[in-house]
């Protein structure tokens, strides 16, 4: 750890007298001794408060199509089966192949992903913790690494991999930030390895690799920077850079045209075009430099990142290419993605919404501007302000002074969603209009440790698009977090009292109402801890979840097992996790039935009924993404299957 401002005036004293450079070599060593102790302790600390609370709601909840897909599609790679040839598999696929091994390994329940995806959990901290601790003090860091904790897996611990690409986008940032301060390209093939596992996790990693790239062409304007006083040249180079940030900014508005918005564009579109405008700046500005050398800057970033990505997506391509399987892994990847767009869509909150970001804001901007007893008056409000959110919201619905529960805790949670524009366009205007002389961005390497974590931001934050609930926000909050200190630490003159006061306004929201309030209230109300029942069926891991569920699955489960036969059982729609649970092999390649073409579906379900000889059927009544089934179908299913049988959300029928 680097020693501090007062240290090094000291050691400079010291070097002026007789016998100073001896004693000054150990005094700069034991300050390093006592720094770098001092950072494994506070490492050590947030490490296990954040093992033990994370890990104590590991269990704890769940959405049972969630982890019925993530488990048929691991049991269907153990039994041989390749993903998109074989069955559809809705991500990429590689977390099929580490839920598989992880499978074989620690036995086949919901618990076992579980764990698998908590010890990448643990791993993501330190790693986080190091990066906060590059941008400011290691205690403040600390902080900063519970705050971000608190804002991400405990609210909702299945796994998904939209998880795995926040911890792999946090692993390479840690890889380009080590990258920037030693100039090690090893750290750049690291850095594209991790872009390319998240690849493989799930396609939004790619994301992560848009905004890396982006960072790249930033990064060769810092280095080779010169001033100039004559009108830039504008080279074959420059033109490239101009097209491939236009492009990127055409992209952002392409992806998102079909469900376009105003809180759509904010969110996503907006952030984007910021930093594209700061390169495109920054190009028109830039002096003369010959093409074939700023090439060849670039080509020194961006080979090793791109082979660090090959390394981790290449064994994937040739298993595909040696089961002539390209075309089925191309069309999974890239053509059914846009179907789900039909059905599971849900718009950001309205644009009304972000008045609490700028109230924040706001308020942190007069905090900076008063001096003397002003500035304590404005920290003391906000405290009052805080704690009278954090105490209103904790009222359930039905008690009285629920409306203002509801108020207080929306405006809460939406003063935090908001920040990833706020955040990305401050950020932005400030590396437009900063002079190189203010710190911290005073050197090259500042300036893009802050590009860097903008433009991983902005890109990543996408992961909500199309499906913007609020638990798609914990995905990206913890770089959101990154890029609000990333910001913050450029605006030395914010009381720092106003600053802990909404440090600890987040995290207790965080703690008390965000993570029991569960997916169905999130973002909305809170509602007190309901996900703790036991869920004790031989393949549910004994997770926790709501007694409804509870009731519904240990009628259903023993039920279908008492009337089914050695061939099986048909569940439709959007139920994955009655096969899993009931033993069954789903007869079908999808585990959501939006997945399956249109025409002739009714046929063709009967018709498999009739090949497989099935004797059970169970009807999803409340699907989530899917249809319902065509009253025709049910009109069939009944002839066929003149046993009825409701439990909970499910119509069971059967033949002798």
């Amino acid at each position: 750890m680097s020693v501090t401002a007062e240290e090094a005036r000291d050691l400079q004293q010291q070097r002026a007298s007789p016998g100073a450079s001896a004693r000054g070599e150990v005094y700069l060593s034991q300050n390093s001794v006592r720094a770098n102790l001092r950072w494994w302790v506070i490492l050590l600390i947030v490490w296990s408060i954040a093992g033990i609370y994370a890990g104590s709601h590991l269990m704890r909840g769940w959405v049972p199509h969630d982890e019925g897909a993530f488990s048929e599609s691991a049991e269907r790679v153990l039994n041989g089966q390749l993903p998109h040839r074989d069955y559809v598999e809705t991500y990429t696929g590689g977390l099929a192949y580490l839920h598989a091994f992880a499978f074989r390994h620690l036995g086949e329940n919901f618990a076992t992903l579980r764990i698998v995806l908590f010890v990448f959990f643990l791993a993501w901290i330190p790693v986080f913790y190091w990066i906060a601790s590059r941008l400011v003090s290691d205690w403040v860091a600390g902080g900063v690494t519970l705050l971000a904790i608190a804002w991400s897996l405990p609210n909702y611990s299945a796994a998904v991999p939209s998880w795995y690409n926040l911890f792999f986008a946090t692993f390479g940032m840690a890889a380009l930030f080590r990258y920037l301060e030693s100039r090690s390209r090893k750290w750049l093939f690291v850095a594209g390895l991790c872009g390319g596992l998240s690849v493989l996790a799930k396609i939004s990693g790619l994301y992560y690799v848009a905004g890396v790239l982006l960072f790249f062409i930033f990064s060769e304007q810092k280095l080779g920077e010169i001033d100039s006083a004559e009108r830039p040249r504008k080279g074959l180079y420059s033109w490239f850079v101009i097209f491939s940030a236009l492009g990127l900014a055409g992209a952002l508005a392409l992806l998102v045209s079909n469900r376009e918005s105003v809180e759509v564009d904010l969110n996503f579109v907006v952030p984007g075009a910021a930093l594209v405008a700061v390169v495109l700046w920054r190009e028109m500005r830039l002096g003369s430099r010959g093409d074939r050398e700023r090439f060849a800057e670039l080509l020194q970033v961006c080979a090793p990142f791109v082979l660090g990505m090959l390394a981790a997506l290449l064994p994937f391509l040739l298993l595909y290419r040696t089961s002539e399987a390209l075309h089925a892994l191309a069309t999974g990847l890239f053509v059914l993605p846009f179907k789900r767009f039909q059905f599971a869509f849900l718009n950001p909150p309205p644009i009304a919404t972000i008045v609490p970001s700028l109230c924040l804001i706001g308020v942190l901007g007069l905090g900076a501007s008063v001096r003397g007893a002003a500035r304590w008056g404005v920290s003391l409000v906000a405290a009052a302000l805080t704690a009278f959110c954090i105490i209103s919201s904790g009222r359930t619905l039905g008690e009285a002074g629920a409306l203002q529960s509801i108020q207080s805790y929306r405006a809460a949670f939406h003063a935090a969603y908001w920040l990833t524009p706020c955040v990305v366009l401050l950020g932005a205007f400030v590396l437009w209009q900063r002079k190189r002389s203010d710190p911290p961005l005073a050197d090259s390497i500042g300036q893009q440790k802050l590009f860097l974590i903008l433009s991983v931001l902005s890109l990543c934050s996408l992961v909500q698009y199309p499906y913007a609930h609020p638990i798609y926000f914990c995905y990206v909050a913890p770089l959101v977090i990154l890029g609000a200190v990333g910001v913050l630490r450029l605006f030395p003159v914010v009381p720092r009292p106003l600053l802990a006061i909404v440090f600890i306004g987040l995290l207790l929201f965080a703690v008390l109402r965000l993570n029991p309030s569960f997916l169905n209230a999130m973002g909305s109300y809170y509602r007190p801890d309901q996900q703790n029942h036991i869920l004790d069926l031989p393949r549910a891991g004994n997770l926790k979840v709501e007694a409804e569920s509870v009731d519904t699955y240990k009628r259903l489960i023993p039920f279908i097992q008492q009337h089914a036969d050695k061939n099986g059982i048909y569940a439709t729609p959007d139920c994955p996790e009655v096969y899993f649970l009931a033993g069954y092999e789903n007869p079908t390649s999808v585990s959501f039935q939006l997945f399956e073409t249109d025409d002739g579906l009714g046929e063709y379900t009967l018709d498999l009924l009739s090949r497989r000889k099935i004797h059970v059927v169970v009807l999803n009544q409340f699907p989530i993404f899917s249809p319902r089934v065509s009253l025709e179908l049910h009109t069939a299913l009944m002839s066929q299957f003149p046993n009825e049988q409701q439990i909970g959300r499910f119509e069971v029928r059967w033949r002798d």
